[in-house]
């Protein structure tokens, strides 16, 4: 795993959130984190702890019940990008 996914990673559990993250750096997506977990739900909890750590959605937006991807935590989302430098 790259260096700036794990610090991610890193600061999501040390706020009590287990997820997978990524950086991307190129294409249509380029500027977000892809934050997921398999087999977990996208929740109002989940949602709610994102929003308040102060990631937005990939257009800008605070994140919403419809963020999830079918109702499962996968999200691309905006945020904290001091954790891409060591």
């Amino acid at each position: 795993m790259r260096p700036e996914n794990k610090r991610m990673q890193k600061f999501l559990e040390d706020h009590g959130i287990k997820a997978t993250p990524k950086y991307l750096a190129t294409g249509s997506t380029k500027g977000c984190w892809r934050l997921y977990d398999y087999g977990q739900k996208w929740t109002e909890e989940l949602m709610n702890a994102l929003n308040e750590l102060g990631f937005v959605s990939f257009d800008g937006k605070p994140l919403n019940k419809y963020s999830g991807n079918g109702g499962m935590f996968q999200v691309f989302v905006r945020g904290h990008n001091e954790l891409l430098k060591d």
